[in-house]
């Protein structure tokens, strides 16, 4: 027998190997997936058995990201890293039920899980995965390395990051969906990683495809997201030269989501400053925005400044607003 066929031989056997093991960690996925949706008391007692440190569950997988020999196998790289970033995410619902402020607590429980030696060695391997040529790998590298953490990133890497995640709505639209978590996560963390996030934005192709991301995420409506994607939206519009982040139609659609939202946010001061901070950047950078549904607009800003039952910090947002719209319209 030949060397070739010899090396033929262990290929196939690897292949064959790697996909059994895809077929495991995706199942595996599942599971945890169904798990987190049905939350019964069985279910919740399982997540607790592979989470736990004392399972090797993580240890294996982790090893499985990095190993050299599955390195070309890009399907099987990404579920792992899927399927470790699953079990950081639930040991974070079990440990606070999302409601813990340290945006670090990603990196606690992952040392926890697979050890320093493993989790340094796995640092090193998805870093350079998240800057790296494969989309694919690089996507689920970034989405990885921002569950664990603001200081999963050393911040002088941090602009080449941001340049590849903008690059990742380029080349893989299909994840947009996925991507846009990395943007609310990143700002929620402000600072310099916020300031860079919101100045890659404007000036990358890439975040006129994360703004159409974040408005389908205002419009949906649900939980904290659209919140937290207002203020993404708001603070690259705060910055100069972004005049073109948003299509006119887009702008015209979030002028009709901002006029429909900020009356049924007037009893809440915090999501009311929200919209009307949103509002407030919108028109002072994009001229479409200073005429559509302008008298409407109005109408609601002063009938909500006039209101006196309305919160005091209420009636001073819808003020400014006006302000604001009056001196660019004269």
């Amino acid at each position: 027998m030949g060397m070739a066929t010899v090396a033929a031989e262990d290929d196939n056997r690897v292949q064959e190997k790697a996909k059994q093991k895809l077929d495991y960690v995706q199942g595996f996925i599942r599971s945890l997936e169904t798990a987190l949706k049905d939350d019964t008391a069985e279910d919740r007692a399982w997540l607790q058995a592979v989470i736990s440190p004392s399972d090797t569950c993580g240890v294996t997988l982790t090893k499985l990201a990095i190993e050299s020999k599955y390195q070309s196998y890009v399907s099987l790289r990404c579920a792992t890293m899927r399927a470790v970033q699953l079990l950081i995410r639930i040991s974070t619902l079990f440990i606070s039920r999302g409601a813990t402020e340290d945006h670090n607590i990603g990196i606690a429980i992952f040392l926890q899980l697979v050890g320093r030696e493993l989790a340094d060695e796995a640092f090193t391997e998805v870093k350079a995965l998240a800057k790296g040529a494969e989309p694919n790998l690089g996507c689920n590298a970034i989405l990885f390395l921002v569950e664990l953490g603001p200081d999963a990133f050393v911040l002088s890497d941090f602009p080449d990051v941001m340049v590849a995640y903008l690059d990742l709505f380029v080349a893989l639209p299909s994840r947009a969906d996925d991507l846009v978590e990395v943007a609310l996560r990143v700002h929620a963390w402000s600072g310099e990683r916020r300031a860079e996030l919101l100045g890659a934005a404007v000036r990358h192709i890439g975040g006129q495809m994360l703004c159409e991301v974040l408005l389908q995420v205002i419009n949906r409506g649900l939980d904290e997201r659209p919140l937290r994607a207002l203020k993404v939206l708001a603070g690259c519009l705060a910055i100069g030269g972004s005049e073109s982040l948003l299509y006119t139609n887009d702008i015209r659609v979030l002028v009709e989501i901002l006029l429909r939202e900020l009356p049924v946010h007037a009893k809440n001061a915090t999501a009311f400053a929200c919209h009307a901070d949103c509002y407030k950047a919108l028109v002072r950078r994009c001229e479409a925005a200073r005429t559509h549904r302008r008298d409407e607009i109005v109408q609601v800003l002063e009938d909500l400044r006039d209101y006196e039952s309305c919160d005091p910090k209420v009636r001073q947002h819808c003020s400014e607003a006006l302000a604001v719209l009056a001196s660019l319209c004269r």
